[in-house]
């Protein structure tokens, strides 16, 4: 801006000017401007500061965490905005032992020593040239997850072998069935006393849990109140493995049953003990065993052996199917319900059976085209064909005609790992065993949630299931009253949470 300065001639000829003007006025204008302190000043906007609470990304116990609240800062009033120039500090709450609050950078930041049972929840005041603004966080700090190379669900506990060839187990422990020389229940994993490595497979029943060597050795711990530890003995419970009577070597695999236990010796030898009422050990008689005995015809050619509540399958090496054992809802799939004390053949499956699972009393099998067989009891559905009805003989799964790559059978349910590694399960889902976020039962197979495309193997116990991932993580869902989950709780649980390990 300018204004006019009328002067007179004496004062331009003192302001410099080199000789008068001719012109006829005796007065002259002169623009000046303004001093700019005069100028009007423009209006400055205020700076706000803005915080955006969240719940920070989750925590592990023992590993290195870093998370920096800058990503959740945001001001205006500054054109230059400098996110480092700011200031923070906790205004109320407490972060997780191990974890602090950086002044400086806005990090919280440390390695959590604590597993918190609930998301730890603070409030944080953000500074930035005289404006604050603050916002409430959380956190939640796991345990570290139990990474494994197999495992298996029994009754209401879990175990499986480590990266390092031990054997940890974790649930139910009234009868030592967990091996840690205790009787006290665990809700995360235990190192089972005397198994730190060399264990090459391992099988979780209904109270006792038995695993084999790589040496070849069987050992069994847990209820024996049948005989179901081998050990020539049916007082003695054992809170330590303990070696099974003549399976010194030459064990191939093991599993257990609710009282009963079987092993395929090499070169395919099928062997069973413990409660034989209902002719599940297969050796033509009713009698109870303390120690192994051989089934009937089966002394080569199994390529592995499963043994249910009170009956037991096998598959051939020519890819057959066997059963025997109780058979009052048809699991033996010989199209009746007569029990049988030696094996019998499974109607439709003389061949191209690639895996065979006992359930409680149901049976499934996959074939080698990838098709999912199931027979027996289905009263919550568990055989997969969309009905309820008793099937004597093995029907398909709905919509698992083909592209399955292993199967599990639990008391109720069941569950598939695809070729894809996909997790399917159907059947009785009570506790959330079927791992669909519902408690709903399913006639029909439905995606577990949240494990994608990456699972390795799936095992179900009686109320609950546990899977491992390609990438050697354990997860577990359903049923957790005993914590056979894994998860430090004992919350039943809709869809998978992991398992931790604070060894």
């Amino acid at each position: 801006m300018f204004k006019k300065t009328l002067l007179s001639l004496s004062c331009s000829i003192a302001l410099g000017a080199v000789a008068a003007p001719a012109l006829a006025s005796s007065k002259f204008f002169l623009v000046v401007p303004l001093n700019a302190q005069a100028q009007a000043q423009e209006p400055v906007e205020a700076i706000t500061v803005s915080l955006a609470g969240a719940a920070l990304p989750k925590a592990t116990v023992n590993q290195t965490y870093s998370e920096s609240l800058r990503n959740y800062l945001s001001v205006t009033g500054d054109a230059a905005f400098d996110p480092a120039a700011a200031s923070w500090s906790l205004a109320d709450g407490t972060l997780p032992a191990g974890l602090a609050l950086d002044a400086t950078t806005g990090a919280v930041a440390g390695t959590p020593t604590t597993k918190t049972t609930s998301p730890a929840s603070f409030t944080v005041l953000a500074s930035y040239k005289g404006s604050d603004g603050q916002a409430v966080y959380t956190i939640e700090v796991g345990g570290v997850v139990l990474n494994v190379r197999e495992l298996s669900a029994g009754q209401k506990h879990t175990c499986a072998i480590t990266d390092v060839g031990g054997v940890k187990c974790w649930g139910d422990n009234t009868y030592g069935q967990l091996g840690d020389n205790s009787t006290v229940q665990r809700l995360t994993p235990v190192d089972v006393a005397g198994l730190g490595s060399e264990v090459a497979s391992i099988a979780a029943g209904g109270y006792s849990t038995c695993a084999v060597t790589t040496s070849g050795s069987a050992k069994c711990w847990g209820r024996n109140n049948y005989g179901q530890l081998g050990i020539n003995s049916t007082t003695t419970q054992s809170n330590t493995p303990e070696d099974v009577i003549g399976l010194g070597s030459g064990v191939a695999s093991i599993s257990v049953g609710e009282y009963h236990a079987c092993a395929v010796i090499t070169p395919g030898a099928a062997k069973c003990w413990g409660y034989n009422v209902q002719g599940q050990l297969g050796d033509n008689s009713k009698t109870r065993r303390l120690s192994p005995v051989d089934v009937v015809g089966l002394d080569f050619g199994v390529e592995s052996i499963s043994a249910g509540s009170n009956h037991t399958c096998v598959l051939m090496t020519s890819g057959a199917a066997k059963c025997w054992g109780y058979n009052y809802y048809g699991q033996l799939g010989d199209n009746s319900t007569t029990a049988r004390l030696t094996p019998v053949a499974v109607v439709g499956l003389t061949s191209g059976v690639v895996n065979v699972e006992a359930g409680s009393y149901h049976t499934c099998a996959v074939m080698t085209s990838g098709v999912a067989k199931c027979w027996g009891l289905n009263t919550s559905g568990q055989l997969g064909d969309n009905s309820t009805a008793q099937r004597l003989t093995p029907v398909g799964v709905d919509g698992l005609d083909s592209g399955v790559a292993t199967i599990a059978a639990g008391a109720q349910n069941t569950c598939v790992v695809t070729i894809s590694g996909a997790a399917k399960c159907w059947g009785e889902n009570g506790a959330g065993q079927l791992g669909n976020n519902s408690t709903t039962d399913r006639l029909v197979p439905v995606d577990v949630v949240g494990l994608g495309s990456g699972v390795s193997s799936i095992s179900t116990g009686y109320n609950h299931t546990c899977a491992t991932t390609t990438s050697g993580a354990t997860k577990c869902w359903g049923q957790n009253s005993n914590g056979q989950l894994g998860d430090n709780s004992t919350t039943d649980r809709k869809t998978p949470v992991d398992v931790q390990d604070f060894q």
